[in-house]
């Protein structure tokens, strides 16, 4: 059983790496299996097809996130220090497997739609701790939404700088820097909120 495990792992790191480089619709699985070393049909017997191994990526990459973040959230009870655990929760996660968080975010446009409400979702746990700060007090009265939007802005753009290989090295060596500016962001009021 570990030689299945580690083939479906070496499957699973390789599409990654293809479906960043080059787009989920544009690889093939002949692709992956070249790259593995392994016959085309191998990968069939882990994964459905292509499309269910990239859903299947990515939804675990969206469930551990959102974990991630809600935990970190939870751990504290200040907006300031949540936001600090929010963004420190995800910057780790992105230095962690930069590869597969990449896919995560280059590929949620097309892939959140194949997925119930109900999975945990990092915006709703943004969403959420917005919300309850502002019942706290600690964030002026508005759209939870819109403030979230503009909290998450902060460090979702410098994810696509990094993609882009316009922002060098790990996201953690500028937590202090979207701490800060997120909670600026949040503690703003946008005109028409």
């Amino acid at each position: 059983m570990p030689r299945n495990k580690d083939t479906k792992s070496q499957i699973e790191r390789a599409a990654l790496g293809l479906f960043v480089s080059q787009g989920i619709t544009e690889t093939r699985t002949r692709q992956i299996a070249e790259a593995v070393k392994i016959s085309e049909g191998t990968i069939y017997r882990h994964f459905e097809s292509k499309d269910a191994l990239a859903r299947d990526l990515f939804k675990k990459q969206h469930i551990a996130l959102a974990g991630a973040l809600a935990t970190a959230a939870n751990a504290h009870d200040h907006i300031d220090d949540q936001v600090r655990a929010i963004v420190t929760a995800y910057c780790g996660e992105a230095d962690q497997d930069w590869l597969l968080f990449q896919y995560h975010q280059l590929s949620q446009y097309a892939l959140l739609r194949y997925f119930e409400d109900d999975l945990p979702n990092p915006v709703e746990v943004v969403v959420t701790v917005v919300t309850e700060a502002m019942q706290r007090g600690e964030v002026p009265k508005g759209d939870p939404e819109l403030y979230a939007s503009m909290a998450l802005g902060v460090v979702l753009q410098a994810v696509t700088f990094k993609s882009f290989g316009r922002l060098i090295g790990p996201l953690s060596a500028f937590t202090d820097s979207f701490s800060e500016a997120v909670i600026a962001v949040l503690k703003s009021t946008p005109s028409h909120a």
